[in-house]
């Protein structure tokens, strides 16, 4: 879970943590630091939090990080806000009493802007008064290296190439080390490792003397053999100090690999290297990591953006929130098909929606589709929310559900369809699964969980109307008048067929479980007012707060930007 881009307050995991239990989710990875926001208390370093935490208008980030992803000039927003040392406390005791193990991730040395600005604060608010105050700064003033990361910093990645930050880490480590100790003792820590820039470091003065000794070639391709060294350097430091604590290391996949294969797993000091497979935008050409690291020897675990990022549209349509980075639309029956067990086989399609040729595909290269060799590596899977676009409770849970139900299905049932990717047997099995998962949207109103409410779909035939559903036994609605009154659908066709001059907009609906939540209205060309069924008058007054009325939904929409990628909604299953 990314409580980085946007917090979430500590209320949220702990429903979270309830909501794993029941579909035996038994990791929570939070994703607790990112270029946006440092979201846990760390004792040694309390700037991390008390400038790093805090979103706000201060173009020179001494007292927040500059503000972002709408979290508008002022504190008082999702950009803001930390888990203080006994919040954190309370979530791991909640989650140990429900047996779900919390893995944290200080996300390191790329997406580190609110360390970087924080521990600079720090220094300018002490220089004077400290000889070694310098040894607290994460970046080199004067370093000319000039690099973007993805998500568009040019200041974002950490100087692996200070011996001091490692003992900064080290703090951090130990800090969160104690936290854990008497509650649910720490057993991984997750360092990120993900996205550091093309050109972070190249120009360092400080990096001169360690990249000098690398022999490395560079005539060609500098900037990356300069990062892949330094990351493989930065690795095996950390990866020291977390073996100390007796600590499993734990990456996102492009911590771990180079250019084209894995780094050597026998340079990292902990005795096992967990690695969040996530890269497998087909078209791309990275879709092979995941079985190359397992390969290796890496513990993998399969977090595929394509089926298993919740962060993604759940429709190929623009009314839908969410980012579309890897793929048009992740729905619930797409992570449903989700095949752990034979990664090749989830090929579909590329990010456009156009079919990809699975044999083509693998015959690019000799290794465009290796083999898995090991399978004992693959751990489990996980499902991933990353936050940028999620400002509020309600929107989170709209995102996570019903999807997870999908998730914890192919976690712990392989089907019968998975083994030779019966295609019908795997549209068979997701009706099946489709009215399981109506029967738990009454147990998620129960809990206040707001899962999104997914549109019907509509056809008009033989001048009848015909409407569905994607979970059957979810009430449908229609409405002739713009929505004052709402009539149920109760499946055998609605008479539409009135004269082309009279014909007018029809809304359709879907309601939730307890009917007190609708989806977004969608609105389709029909006629008519005549119905072959006794019509059941539902009033627009029904509607409460958090709930348009019809006839205003598509104006009220929020419409985010589309831009670029995470965090996570680590509950996963290993």
């Amino acid at each position: 879970m990314d409580v980085a881009r946007n917090f979430h307050r500590k209320e949220a995991i702990l429903k979270i943590i309830d909501t794993m239990a029941m579909y035996k989710m038994n990791k929570l990875h939070l994703h607790l630091t990112d270029d946006e926001g440092w979201r846990l208390e760390i004792p040694s370093h309390p700037y991390l939090t008390k400038v790093g935490s805090k979103r706000c208008f201060d173009v020179n980030e001494r007292s927040c990080i500059f503000s972002q992803l709408g979290s508008g000039p002022t504190t008082q927003s999702s950009g803001s806000g930390y888990y203080s040392v006994n919040e954190y406390k309370e979530i791991l005791r909640y989650a140990n009493d429900r047996h779900v193990e919390v893995i944290p991730e200080v996300d390191m040395p790329g997406h580190s802007h609110a360390a970087i600005k924080s521990q600079m604060a720090w220094y300018l608010d002490h220089n004077a008064t400290w000889s070694n105050a310098s040894d607290y700064l994460l970046s080199e003033s004067d370093d000319p290296s000039k690099y973007l990361s993805a998500q568009l910093y040019t200041d974002n990645a950490i100087n692996v190439c200070f011996n001091s930050i490692y003992s900064l880490i080290e703090d951090i480590v130990t800090d969160i080390y104690n936290l854990h100790k008497d509650i649910q003792p720490l057993k991984v820590f997750h360092i990120g490792g993900d996205e550091v820039p093309n050109g972070a470091w190249v120009n360092s003065t400080a990096c001169k003397q360690l990249i000098s000794q690398a022999n490395l070639n560079l005539t060609e391709k500098k900037e990356m053999r300069v990062r892949e060294y330094l990351m493989e350097h930065f690795i095996q430091k950390v990866s020291t100090i977390v073996g100390k604590k007796g600590l499993t290391l734990a990456a996102w996949e492009d911590g771990l690999i180079g250019p084209k294969d894995p780094y050597n797993i026998s340079s990292i000091a902990t005795s096992e290297v967990y690695a969040n497979a996530w890269q497998n935008v087909w078209e791309w050409g990275a879709g092979n990591r995941a079985y190359k690291l397992a390969n290796a020897g890496y513990k993998v675990i399969m977090s595929h953006a394509t089926h298993l990022y919740f962060d993604h549209p759940q429709e190929p349509d623009p009314n839908e929130r969410g980012y579309y980075w890897a793929t048009r639309f992740t729905d619930t029956q797409k992570t449903f098909g989700f095949m752990p067990d034979d990664l090749y086989s989830n090929i579909g399609t590329e990010r456009s929606g156009v079919v990809i040729n699975r044999t083509e595909l693998c015959a690019k290269s000799e290794d465009s589709c290796v083999a898995l060799e090991k399978p004992e590596n693959i751990l489990g899977m996980q499902g991933l929310l990353f936050s940028e676009t999620i400002r509020t409770e309600d929107h989170l849970w709209s995102m996570l559900f019903p999807r997870v139900l999908a998730l914890a299905e192919r976690a712990w049932h392989k089907a019968s369809w998975e083994d030779n990717n019966n295609i019908t047997l795997q549209k068979q099995d997701w009706i099946e699964f489709a009215s399981a998962a109506r029967r738990e949207m009454n147990r998620l109103d129960s809990m206040g969980v707001k899962y999104r409410v997914p549109p019907p779909g509509a056809k008009i035939e033989n001048g009848k109307l015909y409407i569905n559903t994607g979970f059957p036994g979810l009430e449908v609605n229609y409405s002739f008048n713009g929505g004052t009154t709402w009539l149920t659908y109760y499946g055998n066709g609605v008479q539409v067929n009135m004269p082309p001059a009279k014909m007018r907009t029809i809304f359709i609906r879907t309601l939730s479980a307890d009917k007190k939540r609708w989806s977004r209205t969608i609105e389709m060309p029909g006629a008519g007012t005549m119905t072959t069924e006794a019509p059941t008058v539902i009033p627009t007054t029904m509607a409460t707060a958090g709930s348009p009325s019809a006839v205003t939904t598509k104006y009220n929409l929020f419409y985010t930007s589309m831009t670029v990628l995470l965090t996570v909604i680590g509950c996963y299953i290993w």
